[in-house]
């Protein structure tokens, strides 16, 4: 691929693929080394690919998605998870990055620290309720436990479209699949109950009739607006 437009304008859902193809797994280690740099909320990085390619457990998989055409030709099968249990490692982490950041400086103020060593503990580890207050200092909204899930799977989202646009980048292709039966993807992938399987994303090589028709999309002022 030429450019970014290119990539775009080349990734299709693709729901057949040619599995005639001499399919090269180094190009989805690549794609999902690429993954790790796509943006997240807070740099926590509470996600995980679950890279599913051995014989055994593709055809489980796909079995578990329903046996759709995407998942059924498919080379191989990639879950994006949220991993809400990493909260401490993950923070923990990014707290002793900002430490070595500013240890050249002894007379920083502690709320520069404060983020992750006590906003994240109380997000994570307690009520998962934190108030926000607006610009003028009057009440803000309420953060629940409800919205760090939603946090935590728009991360994981991210992280599946950098995916997608890696392997276009490359020529391979894929189909982002929300159907499938997630308490069994847990179960066979070993995830731990709090987890959530944000999307499995099929990867392989397109068919000519794995595009189902031209590409639609709304007039653009439907959609981009102006204020």
């Amino acid at each position: 691929m030429k450019n970014f437009t290119d990539i775009v304008q080349y990734r299709r859902a693709i729901r057949k693929y040619d599995q005639e193809f001499d399919f090269d797994p180094k190009v989805v280690e690549r794609a999902l080394e690429l993954s790790t740099l796509a943006p997240n909320s807070s740099n926590m990085q509470m996600w995980e690919f679950h890279r599913v390619r051995s014989p055994e457990k593709l055809e489980a998989m796909k079995a578990c998605c329903l046996g759709q055409n995407a998942a059924k030709t498919a080379n191989e099968l990639v879950a994006f998870v949220t991993t809400p249990q990493k909260w401490k490692q993950r923070a923990d982490m990014n707290a002793q990055v900002i430490r070595n950041a500013f240890a050249s400086k002894p007379n920083t103020p502690e709320h520069v620290f404060a983020y992750y060593e006590k906003d994240m503990p109380f997000l994570y580890a307690g009520e998962g309720m934190i108030e926000y207050k607006g610009l003028a200092g009057e009440e803000g909204d309420r953060l629940r436990k409800e919205d760090v899930r939603v946090i935590l799977n728009k991360s994981a989202a991210l992280a599946a479209m950098t995916f997608m646009y890696a392997l276009s980048e490359e020529g391979y292709d894929s189909c982002p699949m929300e159907g499938y039966e997630e308490d069994k993807v847990k179960e066979l992938l070993g995830l731990p109950k709090e987890a959530d399987v944000c999307m499995v994303v099929s990867c392989g090589k397109r068919r000519p009739e794995g595009v189902y028709g031209p590409r639609m999309r709304v007039e653009l002022s439907e959609v981009i607006k102006e204020h």
